[in-house]
């Protein structure tokens, strides 16, 4: 089994001050979870099953482009058949309103590529649109894939679901160890919203062709230099301590806003790449117990969980660390201004969510508002690109709520097709 050189650490904002016992206190914790470089590629073959919206509307002209959506989604296709090892597998679906298996997983040698692409190219265009038995047809797929191999599926759409919910076919993919990817292009609020919670923190808004052909080598990249899959910040605190926020927040120094699921006490983190930095935020209120004294006092621990393809593991708690808060009997002057830092970006990126996710125009505006007070108070280049991105969203929301709400998700939204690519050349290195 190979040792993995993934660092979890938590820093505290500052020194809390010894009280007394059966008062309360708020820590405010910066969780980093890094990567290190792997002294020998821990690269598992990648089994990929593209699932291809096929329906009537991709046959209009892609906007920023010159041929049709469906056309423009097999260019992506052929781009990323292009980069793939021969020990890669791919297979593709295509669906409208039912899916159409298009060719089974194939070795990714000569042959093999020139198989997928006359396939991919011969889809016709044509019916609605249905994600949960194409997502349901991409896990049948899938479950031919071997153990020690990753298993990814791409799926990208240009309309609005007209079937059954799709929430569970994204959950069992989830379970059966297969990562997710979503694309959308040009649908609308709602739509969006859908996809979001499909995708996770995988989802991707598109606009134009540029961004299509971008998400497409995007997921790839990111897919191909994963280490560690399906990987998960969970928070185990002591019986009395109340977690207060709980979130991931940056990614490499890009904003990548992701809530706790509450009831499990979870943050879902997606994959971990070779040279991945992420930073999440944790705010937790306890009741100081009767045996409170000077120096470090634990309240729980940090456990990073995940899959780890190349050695067939699963589910498995891969780091801890305890949330270890220090306490000192007289004041110690100054603060981390890191942690500092990452309350203000935090909070910002808070607000610019529930913007995104608010029900109505009013809420939304109010939670810009909100976004504008609190990114003033942090230095940083993240809070610096956020209050670019308030800006354009405070422009829009008053001719186009709608347009607005979406880009006050996409502000929060840190997956690149830049950094995918650039951690990938890091694991060829």
């Amino acid at each position: 089994m190979t040792t993995l050189p993934l660092s979890l650490t938590v820093q505290s904002l500052a020194n809390a001050m010894l009280a007394k016992p059966g008062l309360r206190s708020i820590f405010h914790l910066q969780i980093a979870i890094i990567m290190g470089e792997l002294e020998t590629a821990l690269r598992a073959a990648t089994d990929y099953e593209i699932v291809i919206d096929k329906s009537g509307s991709t046959g209009s002209i892609v906007p920023g482009g010159a041929v049709s959506i469906l056309d423009t989604t097999k260019e992506a296709c052929q781009a990323i058949l292009d980069l793939l090892d021969p020990n890669d597998r791919l297979g593709v679906t295509a669906f409208s309103s039912s899916p159409e298996h298009v060719i089974e997983l194939t070795k990714c040698d000569g042959r093999g590529k020139t198989q997928i692409s006359n396939a991919v190219w011969n889809i016709p265009c044509g019916g609605g649109t249905a994600f949960a038995p194409a997502l349901d047809e991409a896990l049948k797929q899938l479950s031919y894939s071997e153990p020690g191999r990753k298993k990814v599926v791409i799926l990208f759409t240009d309309g609005e679901d007209g079937g059954p919910n799709p929430i569970a076919q994204c959950e069992a993919l989830k379970n059966a160890g297969i990562t997710l990817y979503v694309g959308g292009l040009g649908l609308n609020n709602q739509g969006e919203k859908l996809l979001e919670a499909m995708g996770g923190v995988n989802f991707k808004s598109l606009n134009d062709a540029s961004e299509v052909s971008a998400f497409f080598a995007g997921a790839q990249a990111q897919a191909a230099s994963a280490v560690v899959t399906n990987a998960q910040l969970r928070i185990v605190p002591v019986n009395f301590a109340t977690v207060t926020n709980f979130e991931l927040v940056t990614r490499g120094g890009v904003p990548n806003y992701v809530p706790a699921d509450v009831t499990n006490k979870v943050v879902p983190l997606g994959d971990i790449s070779v040279s991945d930095n992420q930073q999440a935020y944790l705010g937790m209120q306890v009741i100081l117990p009767e045996n409170i004294q000077a120096g470090r006092r634990s309240f729980g621990k940090i456990e990073l969980i995940g899959d780890v393809p190349s050695d067939g593991r699963k589910g498995e708690v891969l780091a801890a660390v305890p949330i270890a808060v220090p306490f000192s009997a007289t004041p110690i002057p100054g603060m981390n201004d890191q942690v500092k830092d990452m309350i203000n970006v935090a909070a910002t990126s808070r607000e610019l969510y529930k913007a995104g996710q608010a029900g109505n125009t009013a809420d939304m505006q109010a939670h810009l508002a909100n976004a504008r007070k609190t990114v003033a108070f942090s230095q940083s280049a993240v809070a610096a690109a956020l209050a670019a991105q308030i800006s354009q969203i405070n422009n829009t929301a008053a001719a186009d709520p709608e347009a607005a709400q979406k880009q006050a998700r996409r502000a929060t939204k840190g997956f690149s097709a830049v950094d995918a690519a650039a951690a990938l050349a890091n694991l060829k290195k």
